[in-house]
């Protein structure tokens, strides 16, 4: 199931990323949104930092022509991700707020690499609207998400 959640996940993103412009009112991160809401199904961490290098690696060769970048990237996100869940129990709410601020420190930490490369002009506006963006779209999935887990077996969440 886990596998399942992240390769629809992934091609959901790119679906949707097509349909929707790239400064619109929704920004897609279905990707990390699930490698988020699936930690609980992995009974060991080290299998699930495997499961997001990779993901991070196809996501890098199919959608961003980097290399390693959102590898590192993700793995980091694991990292915060096994943190936050050692701190906040497992339940539907708390899961929300991890994702809000994963989401927060994905944005953050590509928008300054962004800007050190020059691709963009630093403009705190347009941060703080990018998080805001991928938020909204991202705590929808994340609902969906967690229907479509509970629904499918008994995890650890404690909803």
């Amino acid at each position: 199931m886990r596998l399942i959640i992240i390769i629809v996940s992934f091609l959901l993103e790119g679906i949707v990323s097509n349909f929707v412009p790239m400064n619109s009112f929704l920004v897609p991160l279905f990707t990390l949104t699930a490698l988020i809401m699936i930690y609980p199904l992995f009974d060991e961490a080290a299998l699930y930092y495997k499961y997001t290098f990779i993901t991070g690696l196809a996501y890098d060769l199919l959608y961003t022509d980097t290399i390693l970048f959102h590898a590192i990237i993700f793995c980091f996100m694991a990292f915060l991700i096994t943190k936050l869940n050692l701190v906040l129990s497992d339940n539907f709410i708390n899961t929300l707020i991890i994702i809000g601020v994963c989401i927060l420190v994905y944005r953050v930490m590509t928008y300054s690499v962004l800007i050190l490369v020059g691709s963009v002009d630093f403009n705190i506006s347009d941060l703080i609207f990018s998080v805001l963006r991928s938020l909204i779209i991202n705590l929808i999935y994340s609902l969906i998400l967690f229907l479509i887990i509970k629904k499918g077996q008994k995890t650890k969440y404690n909803f």
